[in-house]
C-alpha cells in the first residue's frame, strides 16, 4: 500500500470522502447527512453486515470485535484453535480474533471504493486511501465532557458508565489505527480537515465538508 499522505490534491474532483471520529462525536451522524445532502452512498454500519455476510457469522459477534484490537488473551486464544485440530472443528476462530476482522474490514473498504461516490466512516479509511487524489479526509472531535454527556442521552446510561464507554472506544481505535495502519489517531497529517463538534454544529459541520467538494458535487 503506498504510503504517501499527499491526501485531497488541489484541482482533484473528490468522489471519497472519510471520516474519522472520536466516540460520542457525532461522525456517523455527519456521514449520513452528508450522504443524504450528496447522495452519496455512506459505508458506516452497513460495513458490520458485510462482514457478518463475509465471514459467516452473527452480526453482535462483529460488533464486539469491530475496531478492535486483540489482548493478550484473544492473541492466545487465536493460537489455541489454529494448532489444537479439535478446536478447530468446534471453532471459528474469526469470532474471536480481531485480526480477521480487520482483514476482512480492509477487503470490503476496497471493494466498495472501486463504486464512488463514496463516503466511509471510521474502520482507518483514512490512512487506507492516504495516497488517492480524490479522497477528502475529515476528523470528527470534540470535548471529553461533551461526548460522554451525548453517549449517557443516547444509550441511557450513567455518566460514569458513559465516560467509561467513550474511554474504552477511544482507547481501541486509538490502537487499532497503531496496529493495523502504524498510523497515531491525533496525527494532524492524516486529515485534510478537524471539526470540533462541541462548538461546530452537525449543520454547519456538513456545510465546511460541501465547500471543498466541487460545486456540482455540493448540491444543498
Amino acid at each position: 500500500m503506498e504510503q504517501s499522505t499527499s491526501g485531497a490534491a488541489p484541482g482533484t474532483p473528490i468522489q471519497l470522502i472519510t471520516i474519522s471520529r472520536e466516540y460520542g462525536a457525532g461522525g456517523s451522524e455527519l456521514g449520513v447527512l452528508l450522504g443524504r445532502t450528496l447522495g452519496w452512498r455512506v459505508l458506516d454500519h452497513e460495513l458490520v453486515q458485510q462482514l457478518a455476510a463475509r465471514l459467516r457469522c452473527e452480526e453482535g459477534e462483529i460488533k464486539a470485535m469491530d475496531e478492535h484490537v486483540p489482548s493478550l488473551l484473544e492473541r492466545l486464544a487465536s493460537a489455541a484453535v489454529i494448532t489444537a485440530p479439535e478446536l478447530r472443528v468446534q471453532s471459528r476462530p474469526w469470532v474471536t480474533d480481531p485480526d480477521c476482522i480487520a482483514a476482512a474490514a480492509r477487503e470490503v473498504l476496497l471493494e466498495a471504493a472501486r463504486t464512488l461516490p463514496l463516503i466511509v466512516v471510521g474502520h482507518g479509511g483514512n490512512c487506507l486511501f492516504r495516497g488517492r487524489a480524490d479522497v477528502l479526509r475529515v476528523r470528527v472531535v470534540a470535548p471529553f465532557h461533551v461526548r460522554i454527556r451525548r453517549v449517557a442521552q443516547r444509550t441511557g446510561m450513567a455518566l460514569p458508565q458513559s465516560a467509561s464507554e467513550v474511554r474504552r472506544k477511544d482507547s481501541d481505535r486509538e490502537h487499532y489505527l497503531q496496529r493495523y495502519y502504524q498510523s497515531r489517531v491525533n496525527d494532524p497529517c492524516e486529515y485534510d480537515l478537524q471539526i470540533n463538534t462541541g462548538v461546530v454544529s452537525l449543520d454547519a459541520a456538513c456545510r465546511l465538508v460541501l465547500a471543498l467538494l466541487p460545486p456540482i458535487a455540493a448540491r444543498i
